[in-house]
């Protein structure tokens, strides 16, 4: 049976028509456009040299601590790389022509993950449809955990707070080896997965070696230890990396605070377009500058998704209208000042929905 289209619902105020102008207003007066400037492009070039010398800690080093710590370095940097400019290549927000945007994006083929998967998901079905069970695959990748409250509730979704912080780990393991392979073979395009063709899937498999060659075989071949180091090594990375791309994402949507809005059957849903996104996404941190250029403005969630299409260097000086215009209006604005509170949120929200049938069978009782 096909999903209905989803709906929002007219704007009923003013709201993101004062606040799209007061955005365009200031990025006219500072004499910016809303494309990536200098700092972003002084951060890719750090960003790339640090990467750089960590591979050639790993390839050169005697030292079995800086082998694997650089692995694991490598695993945070390659999300903290892909936050910064892979997810802003997606939004098309570093240049002004696509294809040059697209360039950049491929930033994920370097990390052994595949830019057409996460472009389509992220674009395509998390952007358009936040917080929506059945439409925002980002959000719910897998039946192990239970992330919507009224998602059908299985038996160990009962301990899923105590058994998650050890699964989040193997988050990019999952990804590099299984997901980009079973999103690519899907037979038909649905929500979040998109077709492959025969030349895109080989693209898929050329990227995937050469990630595991450069990352597994070439330090094996290179390195003065064995093959079996350099497994755990990527394993290592993954770990790391894993740690460091659920503390950003978790932060930003699945609180404990959060609004998980539901279409009735035909597709509507209760709030406009702008109304839900300030009612589904969560802020975390926007007061440190320093966070929002390590995090790519992830932490300021809710103007990136109400301008998709800004780069992030601009949000550290934007969040402050939207906070302005969105009290104005007496629009809800999530924040948690601080990244551990935010990651308590998120598995306050797992205890609470680990326990709602329980609750359900002692109210009905």
């Amino acid at each position: 049976m096909s999903k209905p289209n989803i709906t929002f619902q007219p704007e009923p105020n003013d709201f993101f028509k004062d606040l799209r102008s007061q955005v365009i207003d200031y990025l006219k007066k500072k004499g910016s456009t809303q494309k990536a400037d200098y700092t972003f492009f002084i951060k890719l070039i750090i960003l790339t040299i640090i990467y750089g010398v960590l591979y050639y800690n790993i390839i050169t080093t005697h030292s079995l601590f800086t082998f694997y710590m650089s692995y694991a370095l490598m695993g945070a940097l390659s999300i903290i790389m892909g936050l910064n400019i892979g997810h802003d290549a997606a939004h098309n927000a570093i240049f002004k022509k696509n294809k040059h945007n697209e360039w950049l994006l491929h930033v994920f083929e370097l990390f052994g993950t595949s830019s057409k998967n996460w472009k389509h998901k992220h674009i395509f079905a998390h952007h358009k449809f936040p917080n929506i069970m059945g439409y925002d695959s980002d959000i719910q990748q897998s039946n192990v955990v239970k992330i919507f409250p009224n998602d059908k509730h299985k038996f160990f979704h009962n301990f899923q707070y105590l058994y998650m912080p050890f699964l989040y780990m193997f988050y990019l393991l999952r990804w590099a080896i299984y997901r980009d392979f079973k999103d690519a073979s899907s037979s038909s395009e649905s929500i979040g997965v998109p077709v492959f063709s025969k030349k895109e899937f080989f693209k898929l498999l050329f990227f995937k070696l050469f990630y595991f060659s450069y990352i597994i075989l070439l330090p094996a071949f290179m390195s003065p230890f064995s093959i079996w180091a350099s497994v755990l090594g990527f394993f290592t990375l993954t770990v790391f990396g894993s740690l460091t791309l659920t503390l950003v994402l978790l932060s930003t949507h699945v609180g404990s605070d959060t609004e998980f809005v539901e279409p009735d059957q035909q597709g509507n849903v209760p709030y406009s377009w702008s109304h839900h996104i300030m009612r589904t996404t969560s802020d975390f941190a926007t007061q440190s500058w320093f966070l929002t250029h390590l995090f790519g403005g992830f932490n300021h969630h809710i103007f990136h998704h109400l301008f998709p299409s800004i780069s992030h260097v601009h949000y550290y000086e934007l969040t402050p209208i939207l906070k302005k215009v969105a009290k104005q209006y007496d629009l809800p604005y999530r924040e948690n000042k601080r990244v551990v509170s935010a990651i308590w949120s998120h598995f306050k929200l797992l205890y609470q929905n680990s326990k709602q049938d329980s609750l359900r069978e002692i109210i009905a009782s």
